[in-house]
């Protein structure tokens, strides 16, 4: 990805305009290196900064910044020749500080501009974090999952945005309900213990209750919310907003967490997405048969090659490996 277009997607993302899509991209660009991760949180404390009315500590955010990227200009002049194309991206660069000057030292000059500071949390693909927020909400983030959430809760609301998979353990406050938002839904609660599965890889949204009582509401559907009790999860598919609710088996919810794998009649290629996510790899099936090969198995933090062993040894098909990859076929 070009500087430039980084950079911009960085102001986009702190200003809520990006897509599932762009902040998938955000979160494998921020996770690919140290130095990705440092760009990004210098971008977003020039960024921040706005929200104190201080335009001294703005611009020493701002020049920070500055002087970071100079330096990485610098060392593209001394190790080669700089073709137009490299002078272009170190212009757009300039272009975009400048800009990012000016939104930094107009908004810090007008004490009335007030903004919700929100951080995020990123994971790569096999990864799993854990944090507690501010009100003492624990929250365990899945595989390749984008967390966003504000520094300090709004004063009727505890508001945050997931793209992909975790598991909460919201603090009880009976005055200010803690409410999940995915591209699909939103989850409302006042104090409980639920997961919720927003990955983009998969035709469904789930939302399993483990405890307490949500509140789930679909984002295109008028005809109210759904009430869940525990024991109970709701499944909302993608392509046809149909709607299903059932008990769940929690040992299969929450598997992702223990690296436990549980597959009762499913399809190989439904399962392969848990066993993508858990272990960082990519399926490839040869055919529509090998991919529609019906999985009975539990899997406890087993090896990936004896987990590939016994689907082989059930379903009568062999695999090979290419880095990540994963071919299976018939015998």
């Amino acid at each position: 990805m070009e500087e430039r277009e980084i950079y911009l997607l960085i102001t986009r993302y702190l200003q809520k305009q990006t897509n599932t899509t762009e902040n998938e991209m955000l979160a494998d660009w921020m996770t690919s290196s140290a130095d990705n991760e440092q760009t990004f949180e210098e971008i977003k404390q020039a960024w921040l900064s706005v929200e104190k009315p201080n335009v001294s500590e703005s611009a020493n955010a701002l020049s920070k910044l500055k002087n970071r990227i100079r330096q990485g200009t610098d060392q593209q002049i001394k190790t080669k020749k700089l073709f137009p194309l490299k002078w272009s991206r170190i212009a757009a660069s300039l272009v975009l500080i400048g800009s990012l000057s000016f939104a930094i030292i107009f908004l810090a000059q007008s004490p009335k501009k007030s903004i919700n500071v929100m951080n995020s949390l990123a994971t790569k693909v096999g990864e799993m974090k854990t944090i507690t927020l501010s009100d003492g909400t624990k929250i365990s983030l899945g595989s390749k999952s984008i967390l966003r959430y504000p520094v300090k809760f709004e004063e009727n609301e505890r508001s945050i945005q997931l793209d992909g998979e975790a598991y909460f353990e919201v603090s009880k406050n009976p005055h200010k309900p803690f409410v999940v938002n995915t591209n699909d839904l939103s989850v409302k609660v006042l104090g409980t213990h639920f997961n919720v599965n927003a990955s983009k890889n998969q035709v469904f949204t789930t939302v399993s209750l483990l405890e307490g009582k949500v509140e789930v509401n679909l984002n295109d559907d008028q005809d109210g919310a759904y009430t869940l009790k525990p024991g109970e999860e709701l499944s909302v598919n993608r392509n046809n907003l149909q709607v299903f609710q059932r008990k769940l088996d929690s040992v299969s919810v929450l598997g992702w967490m223990t690296k436990t794998l549980v597959f009762s009649n499913d399809k190989l290629s439904d399962a392969a997405v848990k066993i993508e996510n858990m272990y960082g790899v990519k399926l490839v099936f040869a055919d529509q048969a090998t991919a529609d090969t019906r999985l009975y198995a539990q899997f406890n933090n087993d090896k990936l090659d004896d987990v590939l062993e016994i689907i082989c040894s059930t379903g009568n098909l062999i695999y090979s490996k290419n880095g990540n990859k994963i071919y299976l076929s018939a015998k």
